[in-house]
C-alpha cells in the first residue's frame, strides 16, 4: 500500500478558524493559497507574533546533516517529532533519509500515511488499540517495516497474542532497549536483556531484529565526562549487540538494526554504532538539526566542535524565529511585546532578542537593540531594556529560540519565508 497523504493533500487543506498568523481579510483558505498571496512580514502583511522558518537555512542543514551521516557510515531516521510537519519529513526523505523516528503510535500512523519506507517507535509499544494499529499498517503495507521497543516480558507477550489475532500482518518487529540507571525505560542488564531475547525466540508472531539505546540523558556542565560517560553507554550498547548476535537472537543476523543517537551526541554515537558491527545497521534519530537553534542544541554543536571525532560537525543554521510586535513601554527600562508561553519554548532557555525592524527606518531588519526577556506569561513577553534604547512602539522583533520541539507544537501553521521575509508558504503541522 502506498503513501495516504501526498503534500499536494496537505497544501489543499482549509486552514482552521484562528490559524495564527493568517492574514485577517479572509484571502488565505488554504495552507497553498500562501505560496501566491505576495504576503511579506516586514511589510505588514501578517498578524503577530509569527512562527517563520528561513528556507536558505532549512536547504543548508538537510544537505550538511545527510553529508555528515554518510560520511560516518551511517544511517539518519530523523524524529518526526520535532516537526510533526509532513512538508518538512517529505523533504528529509527526498534528501536521503533511511526512515523516520516516532515517538507515539498516532505519529507512527501519520509517517506510515506520508510513506516512509521505515518507521521506528523509539518507544514502548503498548496497549491494546495501539498494538492492533501496528498490526493492521503493517498487513496493509509489509514492504515498509516498522521497528517498535520493548523492555519486559509482559511487553513482549501483549504484542505476540494481539498480533496472533491479526495472521495477515507480519511478525512484529522489535527493539529491546537499554537503558541505564536511573534513566527512562529500557531493561538495566544485559542479563535482563538476554532474557527477554529468549522470551522473544519463543514467542509466536514476534521477531528480534536489533537494539536500541538512548545516550541523550547524560548532559552536565563537564562535557568531557559527559562524553566518557556517553562512549562507556555505547559501548554496553554494542556488547549487548554482540552477546545477541553470538547466541544467534537476531531474526535476520543480516538485517540487524542498531539504534542510538539524539541531538546531542550523534558524533560519538556514529563513531561508535558504525565501527565493527558485522551485519548491523547503525541508525541515528537525530530531529532537531532540520531547524537548529541558538540556544541550546548551538552549545551542542560547540561541544561536537571540541570532540571533532569523525571530523567537522555538520555546520548548521538556526532557521526557526518568532516575530512579534513591541506594543507597550510602560516604563523607561521595561518593553512588552505581543508573545507569551502560547507562542515560542521557553522549557530550557528564554527566547532571545536578535532582530529588529522598523517600518520607514529600516531597509532590512537590524541587529536587536540590547534587550532582554525576563519572563513570558500566556501571551505577553517582559522585556528588560536600557532607558535610552531606541526601541518603539509598533517595532518588529525578532526572536531566535532554544529547543525547537517545544516552539513547534504551538503552531498549527509556520510561515515558510526568504532571506527577506517573503512568504514562501505555509508548512503544517499535525500534534
Amino acid at each position: 500500500m502506498g503513501p495516504k497523504i501526498q503534500i499536494d493533500d496537505v497544501e489543499r487543506l482549509e486552514l482552521a478558524p484562528g490559524t495564527k498568523a493568517i492574514p485577517l481579510d479572509g484571502a488565505i483558505k488554504t495552507v497553498g493559497d500562501l505560496a501566491h498571496a505576495g504576503l511579506n512580514l516586514l511589510a505588514g502583511d501578517v498578524p503577530v507574533p509569527a512562527a517563520v522558518l528561513k528556507r536558505s537555512a532549512l536547504e543548508n542543514n538537510l544537505a550538511v546533516m545527510q553529508a555528515y551521516v554518510d560520511k560516518a557510515g551511517a544511517k539518519l531516521a530523523p524524529h518526526a517529532k520535532t516537526t510533526m510537519c509532513p512538508q518538512l519529513l517529505r523533504r528529509q526523505l527526498d534528501g536521503g533519509a533511511w526512515g523516520l523516528t516516532v515517538a507515539t503510535m498516532t505519529q507512527l500512523k501519520l509517517c506510515h500515511d506520508l510513506g516512509a519506507p521505515r518507521i521506528i517507535l523509539a518507544n514502548q509499544l503498548v496497549g491494546r488499540a495501539e498494538i492492533e494499529g501496528l498490526a493492521r499498517l503493517t498487513a496493509a503495507a509489509p514492504d515498509r517495516p516498522c521497528y517498535v521497543l520493548i523492555d519486559s516480558e509482559g511487553g513482549a507477550r501483549a504484542i505476540s497474542d494481539i498480533f496472533a489475532r491479526f495472521p495477515d500482518a507480519p511478525a512484529a518487529r522489535l527493539l529491546i532497549e537499554l537503558g541505564m540507571a536511573d534513566g527512562r525505560c529500557g531493561v538495566r542488564t544485559l542479563d535482563e536483556g538476554l532474557a527477554l531475547a529468549r522470551l522473544v525466540r519463543d514467542l509466536p508472531r514476534v521477531e528480534l531484529h536489533g537494539v536500541e539505546g538512548y545516550e541523550g540523558l547524560i548532559f552536565t556542565d563537564h562535557a568531557r565526562q559527559d562524553a566518557t560517560d556517553v562512549d562507556a553507554y555505547l559501548g554496553g550498547v554494542l556488547g549487548f549487540y554482540e552477546q545477541l548476535r553470538a547466541e544467534g537472537l537476531f531474526a535476520d543476523p543480516d538485517q540487524v538494526i542498531l539504534t542510538a543517537g539524539g541531538s546531542a551526541y550523534y558524533d560519538l554515537v556514529a563513531r561508535a554504532l558504525a565501527g565493527d558491527t558485522p551485519g548491523a545497521a547503525p541508525v541515528l534519530r537525530s530531529g532537531c538539526y532540520v531547524t537548529h537553534d541558538s540556544g541550546f542544541y548551538r552549545e551542542l554543536l560547540a561541544r561536537m566542535d571540541d570532540r571533532s571525532v569523525i571530523g567537522e560537525p555538520p555546520r548548521l543554521k538556526p532557521a526557526l524565529e518568532v516575530w512579534t510586535r513591541v506594543i507597550s513601554r510602560p516604563q523607561p527600562n521595561l518593553a512588552m511585546v505581543m508573545m507569551g508561553k502560547r507562542d515560542v519554548s521557553f522549557d530550557i532557555h528564554l527566547p532571545m532578542a536578535r532582530k529588529w525592524f522598523r517600518q520607514g527606518l529600516h531597509a532590512a531588519p537590524q541587529p536587536a537593540p540590547d534587550v532582554t526577556v525576563e519572563k513570558l506569561a500566556d501571551q505577553h513577553g517582559f522585556l528588560s531594556v536600557p532607558p535610552d534604547a531606541d526601541l518603539k512602539v509598533g517595532d518588529l522583533l525578532g526572536f531566535e529560540i532554544s529547543h525547537p520541539c517545544t516552539t513547534f507544537d504551538k503552531w498549527s501553521l509556520l510561515l515558510e519565508v526568504d532571506d527577506d521575509y517573503a512568504v514562501l508558504g505555509g508548512l503544517k503541522t499535525f500534534f
